[in-house]
């Protein structure tokens, strides 16, 4: 299980920086203007507390240490490369929201927030990958469920990042997107 392991930790990192840098260019002209910072030392703190995160942040840890007032975050945003806890994937600021141009980019955008939370859900009975807090039990998580969860929000990421090629085929490529969140009404029709 070991290798399994260290495959999944491999993949996992490899995927959350291709969706890190993809929010990054959406989210990036905001934050770095915003006077607001919403990161806080608590959501930091999942990034120790978690073996699973600890593991993938471990091959890229930053020069910086940890601070209990400011967490990871540094002048120039967040300090973790990979290893990120999945609420600093998931939340939605409202001014990025706000300036995106239509319902169908917010919802790309709700998407691609959830798709590192999506691959870690149930990956041991209801336990999210993060929330397993001892070494021996993360060895026990099925590396097929978190291959499945992966192909998904590959697939997914795919869509999104097509979005802008004129092959993009808005039907089948919704149906990739809704199994990480739901169609809003306003797209469905």
């Amino acid at each position: 299980m070991a290798t399994a392991l260290s495959k999944i930790l491999k993949v996992y990192a490899d995927f959350e920086t291709a969706v890190r840098h993809q929010i990054a260019d959406i989210c990036a002209p905001h934050c770095s203007v915003c006077r607001r910072v919403c990161c806080r030392p608590e959501y930091c703190r999942e990034n120790s507390d978690s073996p699973f995160l600890n593991l993938i942040s471990a091959k890229s840890r930053p020069n910086k240490v940890y601070s209990a007032e400011r967490g990871w975050l540094t002048a120039s945003g967040c300090a973790l490369s990979t290893g990120r806890p999945p609420v600093c994937y998931q939340f939605n600021c409202n001014k990025v929201m706000d300036a995106l141009p239509d319902d169908q980019h917010r919802y790309f955008f709700q998407v691609l927030s959830n798709l590192i939370p999506h691959i870690g859900k149930r990956a041991l009975g209801q336990r999210h990958l993060v929330e397993i807090m001892d070494q021996a039990r993360l060895s026990k998580v099925k590396p097929e469920r978190f291959g499945r969860r992966l192909i998904e929000a590959r697939q997914a990421l795919y869509v999104i990042q097509s979005f802008y090629m004129p092959e993009f085929k808005k039907a089948s490529s919704l149906a990739a997107l809704a199994r990480i969140v739901s169609i809003p009404r306003s797209l469905a029709g």
